[in-house]
């Protein structure tokens, strides 16, 4: 008998308590990254239309509205959904390799927090990327915010221990050289409670890997910056923003 199919990490991941362990990532910052992002991507809040792939509970997005944006929220899970239509945000649950919106529908599409990479089959992510050139418009671009390798590499902390209101969160983390991942693992302990425990599994991409990527799916590879305030990518120091551009 054929063994019962893993369920993927970001199925079981991205759950309510996921915004506990995360709860640094503040309002504040996603609006100071979303100013960056809009001018990295020449984006008109007044005319265009903007994608806001894997959008989690909308952090992001409801900056972008904020800023005068017609945006729409794509992510897989339902609780980070519920909490992004909460916030008023026009939201749907979907998996980005399947964008379900026709072609030509966005100005523009952005892919934040380190949430291109999550799959096991490289041929997922190009369908990413096919998927974002589908629904952009001609001269469209889009932002991916990736991990650097040798940053991540030089400032990783294998392991750690937070204490969050009364829950306490292990991480430990290491990359995994061959399959080029950063690798976490997590458990979040409550009083009373039984640990929940998951893991978190992200590609490595280096600039070559996704020039290619970008290439098979009629993407022009434009640019790539070390944060949103348009800096230099410097190996080792900084973030990889990758801007992509759909030819006219």
């Amino acid at each position: 008998m054929d063994p019962m199919p893993q369920t993927p990490w970001y199925v079981d991941a991205f759950r309510a308590d996921y915004l506990e362990v995360y709860a640094h990532r503040d309002d504040a910052t996603a609006a100071r990254e979303v100013k960056g992002a809009l001018g990295l991507l020449r984006h008109d809040p007044r005319r265009g239309r903007l994608l806001d792939l894997a959008s989690g509970a909308g952090r992001h997005s409801e900056a972008f509205a904020a800023d005068g944006c017609h945006v729409t929220c794509l992510d897989l899970s339902a609780d980070l959904v519920q909490r992004s239509r909460a916030r008023g945000l026009r939201t749907v649950r979907a998996d980005m390799r399947a964008v379900p919106f026709r072609d030509w529908s966005f100005d523009s599409v952005t892919c934040l927090f380190s949430s291109f990479g999550y799959f096991a089959d490289d041929r997922d992510h190009q369908r990413t990327l096919d998927e974002i050139a589908r629904v952009l418009v001609p001269g469209g671009r889009a932002l991916l915010d990736l991990m650097d390798r040798e940053t991540v590499a030089r400032n990783l902390v294998p392991q750690s221990v937070d204490v969050i209101d009364t829950a306490v969160v292990e991480i430990e983390r290491f990359i995994d050289a061959e399959a080029r991942r950063v690798e976490k693992h997590l458990c979040l302990m409550r009083p009373g409670e039984a640990p929940r425990r998951w893991h978190e599994s992200v590609r490595l991409f280096d600039e070559g890997e996704l020039a290619a990527f970008a290439m098979r799916a009629g993407l022009r590879y434009e640019a790539q910056y070390g944060d949103y305030d348009g800096r230099p990518h410097a190996e080792g120091r900084t973030r990889r923003l990758v801007l992509l551009e759909k030819p006219r």
